[in-house]
């Protein structure tokens, strides 16, 4: 006699037990902290960034070496 087969094989379900969430919430709290720390040091390194390069067209602008003189207009 043939076996019977399902058309579509049926999903198991396999129950996960609260260690497994447990350590699945650690992992995405450790990733959502990390994620921040990037943000944060890219937010201080841009805005240091900026401010060097403020200082350097202050200094090149300003004084009887300047390259370039602002004119009002």
């Amino acid at each position: 006699m043939p076996e019977l087969v399902a058309p579509f094989p049926t999903p198991v379900v396999v129950q996960s037990d609260a260690g497994e969430l447990e350590e699945a919430l650690r992992v995405l709290k450790m990733l959502a902290l990390a994620a921040l720390a990037a943000g944060t040091l890219a937010a201080i390194r841009k805005r240091s960034s900026g401010k060097a390069e403020s200082d350097l067209w202050h200094e090149a602008t300003r004084g009887p070496d300047a390259v370039s003189t602002p004119t009002i207009r």
